[in-house]
């Protein structure tokens, strides 16, 4: 039986609800999707009321988190674009006017909530603006050189000054200031930027402090550097930084097949890219068992340091590696208009204001995307944390430019098929298939499994198997 995948069939927006028979949607915690929002650019309206407004429609492609950038009350010193970096606070107890009143960020939690979706703040606890209340508040919350306010990462960061990572007076204001959301605002959880800077003291204190309803909020560091973080139970997550960073997007720039099927494997079956925990203070065995980590293509950081929008980071191979980040591992991200593969045309600077166009959308991506949300919240095979899939990789008579794996959990299988070619491939995995009927969830296309049937991709094209 020959198999074949077309782009046009991902237009067919109700086909993720008909192609998995019986199947249930099920958040786990440790598989939700996250949605990074930078306000200043998602809307034209660039604030708070622009963001509420879409998120009926987070909900509907079946986003289980927003994480807002920061949206606190930004510094005037030291800029280096027509706006504030979002990452330069002056007072984090304010919101910034240009994002919206409280008012504003009430209705937005409340939608997001209303949606049955959680709302993550951004946390900056490395550094502040220059002029934060605090420079002259409590001088000695910072660090000092000569006397002097030191700029982080040996003086690169010059909006900012650092704060002095042990002192103790700065930590335990800093968590209140957290919690002041919590309790003010309804905030589900937070992400820290820079989290291996602060000392762990910090992020100890706010896990056990920053309480909801009596209960713990939701952490994720941005980090990958430091994996006792979240074994020692002060995040419940982290980045898998080294992924996108050496893996995928090393990729994009010199494919090669056989680094990524054991890269991949390495990361679903131990969390871990190869390499990234080597600090010897902080070295740990099995540092992510039983937990989750959040894997990405593209991010702020992505977009503005590394050439812009995610198809200009990865061309061609966009679309397959996009499979591949819902199906390999942890908790999917997508970006502010990653959904509707929005096109900047070269990087973004965090300090100007740069509107995403949504009259534009790519409506192939954005089925796909959905279609793969639904896979990741209906499919045993794909979860990690508690109950975790592994990934075997499978061979094909077509490895040069085929990558296929299956995913497995108990008797539940999943298998993910990758073309990175510009040409259509038409192979047989010899070996390894699970047995029974399966259907292509991207095209509704029915196979029975086995060593003799034969696959066809298109150039660049993808497909995953589930259980009929």
């Amino acid at each position: 039986m020959k198999h074949i995948f077309t782009i046009t069939t991902l237009l067919i927006l109700l086909l993720p609800f008909l192609s998995v028979k019986g199947a249930q949607e099920e958040r786990v915690p440790e598989n939700r999707v996250i949605y990074e929002v930078f306000v200043r650019n998602f809307s034209p309206e660039g604030n708070l009321k622009g963001v509420e407004a879409q998120i009926p429609r987070l909900k509907e492609l079946g986003v289980d988190v927003v994480w807002l950038m920061p949206i606190y009350k930004l510094g005037d010193i030291g800029k280096w674009g027509t706006y504030s970096s979002p990452y330069a606070i002056k007072n984090y107890r304010m919101i910034d006017p240009d994002n919206g009143t409280e008012q504003d960020l009430r209705d937005l939690v409340k939608t997001i909530h209303d949606n049955d979706m959680e709302i993550w703040f951004d946390w900056v606890g490395n550094h502040t603006a220059m002029d934060n209340i605090w420079v002259e508040s409590n001088p000695e919350f910072y660090t000092r050189k000569d006397g002097d306010f030191v700029h982080p990462f040996n003086g690169m960061w010059k909006d900012v000054y650092e704060l002095d990572r042990d002192c103790e007076q700065m930590q335990d204001a800093m968590v209140a200031d957290m919690q002041y959301w919590v309790d003010n605002f309804d905030i589900d959880g937070f992400r820290c930027d820079y989290a291996s800077g602060p000392s762990p003291d910090l992020w100890r204190k706010a896990s056990e402090r920053v309480l909801k309803d009596g209960k713990r909020v939701a952490w994720l560091a941005e980090d990958s550097s430091r994996p006792s973080l979240v074994k020692n139970g002060y995040f419940d997550y982290n980045y898998c930084w080294d992924f996108q960073e050496k893996v995928l997007k090393g990729f994009a720039k010199n494919p090669d097949l056989p680094t990524l099927r054991k890269a991949c494997e390495l990361l679903a079956n131990e969390g871990l890219t190869e390499g990234e925990a080597s600090a010897p203070e902080d070295t740990i065995t099995n540092p992510y068992e039983g937990r989750s980590r959040m894997v990405y293509l593209v991010n702020h950081d992505v977009v503005q340091d590394q050439g812009g929008s995610e198809d200009l980071v990865y061309h061609k191979y966009l679309r397959p590696l996009t499979v591949l980040e819902f199906t390999v591992y942890g908790m999917p991200l997508i970006y502010n208009g990653q959904e509707i593969q929005y096109k900047s045309g070269g990087e973004i600077s965090l300090a100007e204001k740069t509107p995403i166009d949504w009259s534009k959308p790519d409506k192939e991506m954005e089925s796909l995307i959905k279609t793969l949300i639904h896979l990741k919240h209906t499919q045993r095979a794909l979860r990690t944390g508690k109950e975790s899939g592994s990934l075997t990789n499978l061979t094909t008579t077509a490895d040069d430019a085929v990558y296929a794996y299956k995913r497995t959990l108990g008797q539940d299988n999943i298998v993910v098929m990758l073309n990175f070619s510009d040409a259509p491939r038409t192979f047989k995995v010899p070996e390894g298939l699970p047995k029974g009927k399966y259907k292509d969830a991207l095209t509704g296309n029915e196979v029975r499994m086995k060593g003799s049937v034969q696959f066809t991709l298109p150039a660049f094209g993808a497909a995953v198997y589930v259980k009929d």
